[in-house]
């Protein structure tokens, strides 16, 4: 006879640390999950290092069985969201659960009632503090690999969503793209006289340090920016931007992050890395004692580039600055010996995005969708 469910609130360190290890047991046995490093899990949820809970009140749920962690689920609200889209709604997110309806109610519900509790009107996710969390339930490829930006999760979890009375909300796709032996010619002359018509130069800035400090904060500038239309995008801070700056530059390739520059201000960007997705396979979830040499391995010998993060000031937008951006990011793919690229999570309908991949031979390999609810 099995053991009566309880869901309790994450209050003790003790219970923090079983929120954040759950998944690495849940998952242990499927070979399409992605483990994130551990230190950036508990980092993400500390109050004191993570400066997304000075704008966003957060409570973390457990599932138990008797002393055995079952589920989990966050509950969030957003202040910047509610006044930027003045929408009162709340959001779950970091859901995982056993294949049981009855946990997976039980903690939606506590999600739930927690955000009612604090005014919310509907609730919506999974969803994250900001869009560089954890987004979507995935809803085709699971027998394709993520990137380690990448969410998964059993089918199972969007049965359980939608019996709950959740629908659609919005959808995100991933491509896989196949590299070019050699880019296009009329693409080289076009970015050559693209060039010199904008004035708009390209380049990669050598020096790890150089990229933090000195184009580190214009890069998330400029994403405020280009991506402040977009559905439930809210404004980073400055103490958000230094968060994200460390976690997405502090240990990159610089070769790979293309900066556009007119009159030495910052008009947009692209970030991509080699594909970590074995590697932090292999390492599960530990930089030491051996994690790091994975991941190093592979930073120098994978085949495959993942896109992360692209930008263009809106004023600068038409003038093929884009296309600029991914002829010298071809470049450097072609030097490297890369075959594929990943894109990463775009919004179904931004047509804008993925014209971007529209000169190469590319497939739909994932889909994520977010749910909502009304709760009055």
């Amino acid at each position: 006879m099995r053991s009566a469910l309880r869901v309790t609130p994450v209050l003790l360190p003790r219970d923090l640390s079983r929120f954040v290890e759950f998944p690495y047991w849940f998952y242990r046995a499927d070979p399409t999950w992605i483990p994130p490093l551990r230190a950036d899990e508990r980092r993400q949820f500390d109050p004191g290092r993570n400066p997304a809970f000075e704008h966003t009140d957060a409570q973390l749920f457990l599932a138990r069985r008797g002393d055995a962690v079952v589920g989990r689920v966050a509950a969030l609200v957003s202040h910047p969201f509610i006044q930027r889209w003045n929408r009162r709604c709340g959001r779950f997110g970091w859901f995982e659960c056993e294949r049981d309806e009855g946990t997976a109610s039980a903690l939606i519900a506590a999600a739930e009632a927690w955000v009612a509790e604090r005014g919310m009107e509907e609730i919506s996710g999974p969803l994250g503090f900001t869009d560089f969390d954890p987004t979507g339930f995935l809803v085709e490829g699971f027998g394709e690999l993520p990137t380690i930006a990448g969410s998964y999760n059993p089918p199972y979890y969007n049965d359980f969503i939608t019996a709950l009375g959740y629908v659609k909300e919005i959808e995100y796709v991933e491509y896989r793209t196949t590299v070019p032996a050699q880019l296009p010619e009329k693409v080289s002359r076009l970015a050559e006289v693209l060039a010199k018509r904008s004035g708009v130069r390209v380049f990669s800035e050598r020096s790890r340090k150089e990229l933090v400090a000195q184009w580190g904060p214009q890069l998330f500038q400029v994403l405020n920016r280009t991506y402040a239309h977009l559905y439930g995008t809210t404004e980073l801070t400055e103490r958000q931007i230094e968060f994200y700056v460390d976690g997405y530059l502090g240990h990159v390739d610089p070769e790979f992050i293309k900066l556009a520059v007119h009159d030495d201000r910052l008009v947009g960007f692209v970030v991509a890395m080699p594909n970590l997705s074995r590697a932090f396979q292999k390492a599960r979830g530990r930089l030491f004692p051996l994690g790091f040499l994975h991941i190093l391995r592979a930073m120098k010998t994978s085949t495959v580039l993942d896109f992360y993060l692209a930008g263009v000031l809106p004023e600068y937008r038409n003038r093929g600055i884009d296309l600029m951006l991914a002829y010298e990011m071809g470049k450097s793919a072609l030097a490297r010996g890369m075959t594929h690229a990943e894109s990463n999570r775009e919004i179904e309908e931004n047509a804008k995005i993925q014209a971007q991949w529209k000169l190469y031979e590319k497939r739909l390999h994932r889909r994520s969708r977010v749910y909502t609810k009304r709760l009055s």
